[in-house]
Order: structure tokens, then C-alpha cells, then sequence
């Protein structure tokens, strides 16, 4: 009787040990991009940026090419581990998106709304953390 007793607590202990995660953590991945690949296909993105030529492009045609690179940079911070570099990446998309909006359709207002917005505390935070944790400079 003891021993079916003993066998009973000991089986209650390991469902509750199981039940809240306890000795499998070891086991449990974190869903999502590592933070190398967040960051690689970040920069793809981002140099699909750079091959924007403003003087052979409509600013329609920049429009609909940087439309793309935000899709993109969305799914890429949905898909991240790490979630400080999604946030980041986040808030550099949501900046640069800004600054297009109220540019009115000139190039220069966007570089000069770009230029007005990294002086934000938060959006320093965020390209500084991009920076770090991708090991390279923004080119804003």
C-alpha cells in the first residue's frame, strides 16, 4: 500500500513538473529567425533600397519598389527571435514609411524627414541596436 502510495505522489510530481515545463527547457527551441538571419535578410532588403536610382525612377516606381521592401521588412520582424531587433526593425520601417508619407512626392523631404526623425531618442535606440546586433551601419 505504501509503495502505490509513494508511485502516486511520484506520478503526480512528474505530470505537474511536465505540465509547467520544468527539466525540458533544454529541449524547447524558441520559435522563429535566429538573429543572423533576421539580420541577412534585413540587409537584403535594405540593399534593395540602395539600387533605387531617383533619376531613372518615377517617384511612383520608388513608391511601389519601397512598398515591396516594407512587406518584406514586416515578415521579417514577425519572424524574428530576438524580440528588441523585431521591435527595431519595426520602428526603422514605421520611421522611413513617415517620412515617405509626408514628403509630397520629393526625394529630398524624404532624406531631410529621415534626417529629422533619427534625432528621436527611440529611433536612435533602434538603429544603434539594428546596428549592433547586425554588425553594420544603416544607410540613412
Amino acid at each position: 500500500m505504501r509503495l502505490k502510495k509513494t508511485l502516486s505522489t511520484l506520478c503526480a510530481v512528474l505530470a505537474l513538473a511536465v505540465l509547467s515545463g520544468c527539466g525540458g527547457q533544454d529541449n524547447l527551441e524558441e520559435a522563429g529567425d535566429p538573429p543572423e538571419v533576421t539580420c541577412e535578410r534585413f540587409h537584403g532588403v535594405i540593399e534593395q533600397f540602395s539600387d533605387i536610382d531617383a533619376n531613372t525612377m518615377g517617384f511612383g516606381e520608388i513608391l511601389a519598389h519601397v512598398s515591396d521592401g516594407f512587406s518584406e521588412i514586416e515578415t521579417i520582424a514577425d519572424e524574428a527571435q530576438d524580440d528588441e531587433l523585431a521591435h527595431s526593425i519595426d520602428t526603422m520601417s514605421e520611421t522611413l514609411n513617415s517620412a515617405i508619407a509626408s514628403s509630397g512626392g520629393d526625394l529630398e523631404a524624404v532624406r531631410s524627414g529621415l534626417e529629422e526623425q533619427l534625432q528621436e531618442p527611440e529611433i536612435q535606440d533602434a538603429a544603434t541596436y539594428i546596428e549592433e546586433t547586425c554588425g553594420t551601419d544603416l544607410p540613412l
